[in-house]
This record gives C-alpha cells, sequence and structure tokens, in this order.
C-alpha cells in the first residue's frame, strides 16, 4: 500500500497544478511504507522501494514545478516583433475613449491632431479653416479596421504597415471624402 501511494503522489507532483496534493500523498505512501518496513512476517522490499520512490518522487515533482514556474515567466519583449495583428473584425468600436494610452488605440481626438500635423508637415493647410474636419476625420479613422500600429504610423507621418497601406490610404481617402463632402480643402 505504501508503493502503491508513493507512485500515486510522484505522478501528482509531477503535475504543476497538483504538486500540492502529491506532496501529501507522497508524505502519507512514506509513512505507509515505514510502517510496513517494521511489520513482523511482511515482505520487506515493496516498503523499502515505496520510502525511495516517495523521496525521488519528491525531487522530481519540485524540479517539474519549478522549471514549469520559470518557464512561465514573462520575459523581454522583441521589439521587432508586432504589438498589434491587423484586425479582421467587422464590428466597430463602441465608444471612443476619451484620451488614448501608450499601449491601446489612439483616441479619435489624437488621430486628428496627428493628422493635422501630419498633413501641415507636409504643406496643407486648407483644412486648417476647416474646425470639425479633423475631429470627425479622427472619428472617422478610429472607427475604421486599421490596427493600432498602423494608426500610430499614419498619424506620425510614417508609412503605414505594409499589409494595411492600401487599406490605410483608402480610409484617409474615405475620411477626407467624409469630412470634406464640398471638397473646400484642396488636398493632393
Amino acid at each position: 500500500m505504501g508503493l502503491g501511494l508513493a507512485v500515486l503522489g510522484t505522478v501528482l507532483a509531477c503535475i504543476p497544478a497538483a504538486f500540492g496534493i502529491g506532496v501529501i500523498v507522497l508524505l502519507a505512501g512514506s509513512v505507509v511504507s515505514l510502517i510496513g518496513l517494521f511489520r513482523k512476517g511482511a515482505t520487506k522490499w515493496p516498503s523499502i522501494v515505496g520510502m525511495i520512490l516517495a523521496v525521488v518522487g519528491g525531487a522530481v515533482g519540485t524540479v517539474v514545478l519549478i522549471a514549469s514556474l520559470v518557464a512561465n515567466l514573462p520575459g523581454p519583449l522583441d521589439p521587432t516583433a508586432p504589438t498589434d495583428a491587423p484586425s479582421t473584425s467587422t464590428q466597430e468600436p463602441t465608444d471612443a475613449p476619451t484620451s488614448g494610452t501608450a499601449e491601446g488605440r489612439l483616441s479619435p481626438e489624437e488621430l486628428g491632431v496627428g493628422l493635422a500635423e501630419t498633413l501641415r508637415a507636409g504643406g496643407v493647410t486648407s483644412y486648417d479653416d476647416m474646425p470639425d474636419f479633423y475631429p470627425c476625420a479622427g472619428q472617422f479613422i478610429y472607427d475604421s479596421e486599421l490596427s493600432d500600429e498602423t494608426l500610430r504610423l499614419i498619424t506620425s507621418a510614417q508609412e503605414p504597415l505594409p499589409a494595411e497601406k492600401d487599406a490605410a490610404e483608402q480610409v484617409l481617402r474615405d475620411a477626407i471624402d467624409t469630412c470634406d463632402p464640398d471638397g473646400e480643402g484642396s488636398f493632393g
């Protein structure tokens, strides 16, 4: 019986989620094996093997638990890896945040300001006389399915992600057409 408990305890101790239960079963296995070792007229080898297995199983279970914990520690992020995958969802964002975060999607206001700075840097100032243009364009771009990374790139006058370049150009054209339907501003 001590040998059986030691085997069961070893198996449970090697499962990180059941480590605590495994240790308790291993302790019970070693106690039962120790009792079996001193019983008169009983075979001694199962008790000896049970005691040895209880010690070895505890050590192996501890190593497995530590290795599992170390493997699941967060490591340094690869700065070249993209942080956001392009969205394939057709669901539009429901609420516009009042301000963006360093990690999340830029707010419509931040997108409008970034678009204004980008256009001004390119010499386009004709939309400056239209007070509703940049907030409207920022909301339109925010509602698009472009990834957060592409939004950051286009509002900082950089090229969008290659996989989304055509989509980004179309969103910008549509934003201008929607927010300046009469063509009051001139964007070449």
